[in-house]
């Protein structure tokens, strides 16, 4: 995922505070690395909090548990969340906006994996659907507030795009946001939303295989930018 804004640029588009973060730029933060990053909760939709990525539920009984889990809880399914023990009860009042300005998707062409880099064709930040949770370690007493991405089946670029599991963020139109944290919305309301983003101002572009390094610099502009792979399948996948 990457955020590259200004606190007023994010202040425009999702009408709460991000003046008070300390946000730095992130160009391809891995949510495996759990960082903090700029979330909007239901509880609280005047202003952004920091929080991390993967979240642990609140029953949750140690350290070793939660560690984990909240590797298995970078995304959750829009289709499951509502029944999952680790989402079940976050869905209906600990929704949240995750703020970006695009993410990575990987497209699979003859057994190998290309990255490709989504944003909105404008280059303005978007929110995306996720979860809250917050869990108290009952052995430092300290609270750990986190969260996870929601997801459903991919359509339109992102289903040219994301061609092997046909996944995408559950993205929300900025008509919506209000909506989508209205902790007394039913479930029904809530999966129509993301339907409403009009993917038509979406874009995509594939990017260096740097993206998936596992040492090295991995933070930089370098990582957004158009990568010619030498292969029309993949240099004119979104194009042709």
């Amino acid at each position: 995922m990457s955020l590259v804004q200004e606190a007023h640029e994010l202040e425009a588009e999702f009408k709460a505070l991000f003046e008070e973060l300390p946000l730095r730029y992130a160009y391809g933060t891995s949510g495996f690395t759990h960082p903090s990053w700029p979330v909007i909760p239901a509880e609280d939709s005047e202003r952004a909090h920091m929080l991390r990525w993967g979240l642990i539920p609140f029953w949750v009984k140690d350290r070793t548990q939660a560690d984990g889990l909240r590797k298995k809880t970078l995304n959750a399914r829009m289709e499951t969340a509502w029944r999952l023990p680790s989402f079940r009860a976050a869905m209906p009042s600990r929704r949240c906006i995750v703020a970006a300005d695009g993410f990575y998707e990987p497209h699979r062409y003859e057994g190998k994996s290309y990255p490709f880099y989504v944003c909105r064709r404008d280059r303005r930040p978007f929110g995306i659907g996720g979860l809250y949770d917050r869990w108290r370690d009952p052995v430092s007493g300290r609270t750990f507030a986190a969260f996870s991405v929601l997801t459903l089946p991919a359509e339109g670029i992102l289903a040219r795009v994301h061609n092997g599991k046909r996944r995408m963020p559950a993205l929300i139109p900025q008509h919506a946001y209000r909506r989508w944290l209205d902790r007394d919305l039913a479930a029904g309301e809530v999966a129509d939303i993301p339907r409403e983003f009009p993917l038509d101002e979406l874009t995509a572009h594939p990017v260096g295989p740097q993206l998936y390094a596992r040492s090295g610099r991995t933070e930089g502009e370098y990582l957004r930018k158009p990568h010619q792979y030498g292969l029309p399948a993949i240099d004119e996948l979104i194009s042709s």
